[in-house]
């Protein structure tokens, strides 16, 4: 059985998750009977339009009820002034802008364990950012004149290198196969400034039911591995890449598993091999660190 590579795909993602105290300083604190902890939660992408940050801050007090609370968390328009500063398309320097705010109504939800029901403020940016690039927010707090600035990297693209697009691929193989990509540019020594990548598969099929007329476009998501960067580069005869292993054969043990296919799969269904896709997504070094730490069982980490 052989399939089409169809469509290559990445994903530049990033989010800066830092809570920074001293004036000036990039030390974290993580426990604080003093003062007021300033909370930035932000997704930096190169390849969107508008990029937005939430600010918030630490409470006192018990928290069933001030996380319902929306004052309770949040700085008010005037309380602090924010800047984003990096380099920006269109200019080769750097520039420091003031960062404007936006109100988005968050329908209330009975389930949530944060404020809701309310307008919320989010400050954001449609300059366009850069891949590779370094970016700083800065977030002066009027009251005590507290400076707090954390520093993100946008990740560089990437491109395929095995396998190609339109590469015919054969899931009877049960030898490992090579997913392997690179960044194009010489200057990084073909490195990645993400910290951490993820792959993924997707078998795309059509399907016809039993007395319907029209086809229906499914997909089966198949993880195939993710890892840490510095964990998946290798060279090989003076080439650079990042690679993960996989097994063609396996496949048909992760459709044999699918509930969808187990519970919909009545005498007659027709179903027709579509494209097959391989996504890889990649994360930053900060969106790495803040996901190992809410998917931890303690809430003591290693700095």
């Amino acid at each position: 059985m052989k399939f089409h590579l169809m469509k290559k795909f990445f994903l530049t993602i990033l989010a800066i998750a830092a809570i920074i105290l001293s004036s000036c300083s990039n030390k974290v604190n993580l426990y604080s009977d003093e003062g007021e902890t300033t909370i930035v939660y932000a997704m930096l992408d190169a390849g969107a339009d508008t990029n937005f940050f939430k600010i918030t801050h630490s409470f006192i007090g018990n928290a069933s009820d001030l996380a319902h609370d929306y004052d309770a968390n949040n700085y008010k328009y005037d309380e602090i002034d924010v800047t984003f500063s990096g380099i920006f398309e269109g200019s080769s320097a750097t520039q420091t802008i003031k960062l404007d705010t936006i109100s988005k109504w968050i329908p209330y939800d009975p389930n949530s364990v944060f404020y809701s029901g309310c307008y919320q403020t989010y400050y954001y940016t449609t300059k366009k950012l850069l891949e590779g690039k370094e970016y700083t927010l800065n977030i002066n707090r009027k009251e005590d004149n507290v400076d707090i600035t954390v520093q993100a990297t946008t990740i560089n693209s990437f491109q395929f290198r095995k396998p190609i697009a339109n590469q015919q691929i054969n899931f009877k193989d049960v030898k490992k196969g090579t997913i392997e990509w690179r960044v194009p540019d010489p200057t990084t020594n073909y490195m990645t400034t993400a910290a951490y990548f993820e792959v993924t598969a997707y078998f795309h099929y059509k399907e016809l039911m039993p007395g319907a007329t029209d086809t229906v476009y499914q997909s089966i998501r198949w993880p195939l591995g993710s890892d840490k960067a510095e964990n998946l580069y290798t060279t090989s005869n003076n080439s650079s890449y990042y690679a993960m292993n996989y097994t063609p054969e396996a496949l048909f043990t992760v459709l044999a598993d699918n509930t969808y296919l187990k519970e919909n799969s009545p005498y007659g269904v027709q179903r027709w091999f579509e494209k097959f896709e391989y996504r890889i997504s990649a994360m930053g070094e900060e969106l790495y660190n803040y996901y190992i730490i809410t998917n931890s069982t303690s809430a003591i980490q290693d700095v």
